[in-house]
Formats: C-alpha cells, sequence, structure tokens
C-alpha cells in the first residue's frame, strides 16, 4: 500500500472510530442526566456578565452565598499562582469595577470584569472573554492602574490572547497572563467541587458549570474516552495530523459558501428594479474582521451593514450591525431615531465604529460551526441570516441616508 493511501485508509479508521466513540458519549451523557443543564435550558450559555462573571464572581467572593468563606478564592489563587499575592483573610470580589474614567490615549481607566483587592492595597484584575470583542488599549488600561500592586489576567474561552491594539505595549507573562476556562478554570472548579462533597446544592452546580464548559471547550466530560480518543491518535499519528490540517481550510471553504449564498438572496431581494445596494464578501475569511458588506449609494462613505466575525467568522460568535469610520456620522447615528426602533432597541449594543451591533452565529461552538458543513442546516442559517441583515436594511436605509457629515 503506497503512503498516501495508506494515509487515508488511517483517517477514514479515525473518523470512524471518533465518531463512534462520541455517540458513545452522548449516550452515557444521556444516561447520567448531562443533558439537562440548567445553563444551556436558560439559554445562558454565552452570556459574558451575566452567566460566566456572575458564577465565577461568586465563588470568589469570601462572602458569596456558598459559605465557604474565602476557600474558593485560596484554590483559585493557587491555581493561578497568585497565593502570596492577595491576602485571602481580608479579601474582597467586585463585578465590573470601575478603575477611573477611560482615556485610550493615556491608557487608563474603565470597567473589569472581576476585580479582586485586599487591605494593603494589592489588586488583581479577570478580564473575562467569552464571546465579546476586545477593546481598544483594554488590557494596557488595567496593566496601568495600580501598577506596582497589581496582577492582570485574560481569561479565554478559545486558544488565543487579547488583539495587539488591547495589550499595546504591555508584555505577555510580564504585565499580564493569560488563563483558560479549559484548563485553569476547570482545574479549580474540581477542587471547588471536592470542597463542597457534603453540599450537594453547591457541588452540583459546579459540575453542571464544569460540564457546560467542556462543551463550550470541546472537551469530552468522560475520562476513559479522552483516553481512547488519545490512544486512537497515537496509533495513527500522521492520519490524525492531515485531518487536523485540513480543517481550518474545510471550514473557511463552508463559511464562504455560506456567505456568497447569503450575497445572492440579498442581490435578488434587495436589488430588485434598481442597483441601490451594494453586496460584497471579503476575498480573504482568514483576515481577522472580515466577512460581509452591505451599502446603499445614498450613505456617507465607509458606512455598511456588516455580518463579521469576532474576530473570525468561521471560529467566533458573529455579528452583525451597523458601522460607520467617520467618528461625526457614527455618533449622529447613535443619536438618530433608530435607536428607538423596535429592531435596534432589542439586543443591539454600540461599539467603537458600531452604532448598532448584535450576536447572532455562535461559531465558537463547534455544534453551531458544524451546520455549516452540512447543506440542509447551512441552507437555514442562509434564509435566517438573510432575514434579519434585509430587515436591519430596512430600517436603517433612510435615517442613513439623512445624515450628513
Amino acid at each position: 500500500m503506497n503512503q498516501p493511501t495508506e494515509v487515508i485508509d488511517r483517517a477514514r479508521k479515525i473518523i470512524t472510530s471518533t465518531t463512534q466513540i462520541l455517540q458513545h458519549q452522548a449516550e452515557i451523557a444521556n444516561l447520567k442526566g448531562e443533558n439537562f443543564n440548567i445553563f444551556s435550558i436558560l439559554k445562558m450559555e454565552n452570556r459574558e456578565n451575566d452567566t460566566h462573571s456572575a458564577f465565577l464572581g461568586e465563588l470568589l467572593n469570601p462572602n458569596g452565598s456558598h459559605n465557604f468563606g474565602n476557600i474558593f478564592l485560596h484554590h483559585f489563587l493557587k491555581t493561578i499562582g497568585q497565593e502570596d499575592h492577595i491576602d485571602i483573610n481580608n479579601a474582597k470580589v467586585y463585578l465590573e469595577y470601575y478603575v477611573g474614567p477611560r482615556d485610550d490615549s493615556a491608557k487608563i481607566g474603565g470597567f473589569v470584569d472581576i476585580f479582586i483587592r485586599d487591605d494593603y492595597g494589592n489588586t488583581l484584575c479577570l478580564e473575562n472573554k467569552i464571546g465579546a470583542i476586545d477593546q481598544k488599549t483594554q488590557i494596557a488600561r488595567y496593566c496601568n492602574y495600580n501598577q506596582s500592586r497589581n496582577k492582570v489576567y485574560y481569561l479565554t474561552l478559545k486558544d488565543i490572547g487579547p488583539e495587539p491594539y488591547s495589550f499595546c505595549d504591555k508584555k505577555l507573562d510580564e504585565d499580564f497572563y493569560i488563563i483558560k476556562y479549559k484548563n485553569e478554570i476547570i482545574d479549580w472548579l474540581e477542587a471547588c467541587s471536592k470542597e463542597a462533597t457534603d453540599q450537594p446544592i453547591i457541588r452540583e452546580s459546579i459540575k453542571q458549570y464544569i460540564i457546560l464548559l467542556k462543551k463550550l471547550t470541546n472537551q469530552l466530560s468522560d475520562t476513559k474516552m479522552v483516553k481512547e480518543i488519545k490512544e486512537l491518535i497515537i496509533a495513527n499519528y500522521s492520519a490524525a495530523r492531515t485531518i487536523s490540517s485540513n480543517i481550518e481550510i474545510v471550514e473557511l471553504e463552508c463559511t464562504l459558501i455560506f456567505l456568497n449564498d447569503i450575497k445572492k438572496q440579498l442581490d435578488i431581494a434587495l436589488n430588485e428594479g434598481g442597483q441601490a445596494w451594494k453586496i460584497e464578501v471579503s476575498e480573504d475569511l482568514n483576515q481577522a474582521w472580515s466577512g460581509l458588506y452591505i451599502s446603499h449609494k445614498s450613505w456617507p462613505e465607509n458606512t455598511y451593514i456588516q455580518l463579521q466575525g469576532n474576530s473570525k467568522i468561521p471560529w467566533s460568535h458573529t455579528g452583525y450591525g451597523l458601522v460607520a469610520h467617520d467618528n461625526i456620522v457614527c455618533n449622529a447615528i447613535k443619536d438618530s431615531d433608530l435607536k428607538n426602533t423596535t429592531l435596534l432597541a432589542t439586543g443591539f449594543r454600540s461599539h467603537t465604529k458600531w452604532p448598532f451591533y448584535k450576536l447572532i452565529l455562535p461559531f465558537d461552538n463547534t455544534d453551531e460551526r458544524a451546520k455549516l458543513m452540512d447543506k440542509n442546516e447551512r441552507n437555514n442559517l442562509v434564509s435566517s441570516t438573510v432575514e434579519k441583515l434585509i430587515e436591519i436594511c430596512k430600517i436603517c436605509k433612510l435615517p442613513v441616508s439623512e445624515i450628513k457629515k
């Protein structure tokens, strides 16, 4: 058997065997009742502040309702190697803590997701990233707060750190540190769960949250199956590497099909009887902040509706909204009556250059991203996304046309 054929055969074996393992995992999860997850049922999986920061903050808080005092905080500081930085005997934990007026030029100020301090002036800033876009100078601003006694951590659901425009001149592992949900946070939560052995409500709440994190970070919850997957990879390493090397290529190709299908439907729906709307798809979706752009010939320059990844569509929570690169136009749109429309007044937020935006496609979740690979599922996503884009185009068409620089 020649080498290419052997690699393909081994790749087939990996895919078949892995599929069987995943099916078995689903059966076990069902038997254990893991599919009944309160966070998933209430659609709270991707709520950065209302779910993740709130839950983590409550566990970290020595005065939290868990009644375990500073034990959970101790385990957290030990997990990240900072047990000597904060005095847990007088520590206090705050959510959305204000560290002064935001000034991007001076790189100071803002609101910290989770903030810990003790009576000796030692502080720890935890920036929690589930799906939100990095803010300009964000990590740099937190690093410049209480510099001599402050530690800054970037907590991420993904395997990537903050954007350069967020940390600026600050250095990783010197001025700030990265911790991950799939590593440090799950390890810490496992330690907390052991402490709560005799407290079933707290213990099971932590376990449900761990199951949620494993789902969001694409980890198997059964250790025996994790071992099986590892052994399968070891026995078929070259084939596994070949599959791994091509996964992103396939994801990009299917995403491009997805966006071009949206473009075709928008061209028909918006430009019937004329060509006032211009619809474009980025040539290279591997570039950050790329996506699909919709502009109208009567709108100010560099003002458009965009469907954009955070920061890349195939692997992030994707959003859509109205973009205005000119500050005068952007502020005028924010102050216009658009903010009072039924659509934009519900669930839309503002951000730099984005008068209105909303996250709609959680492709950072593997199960959601898999829909791009299935033609029927992808067509359903195309239809629902086109509907949303047409709605915002029609609402914004006239008001944005009337904006003057």
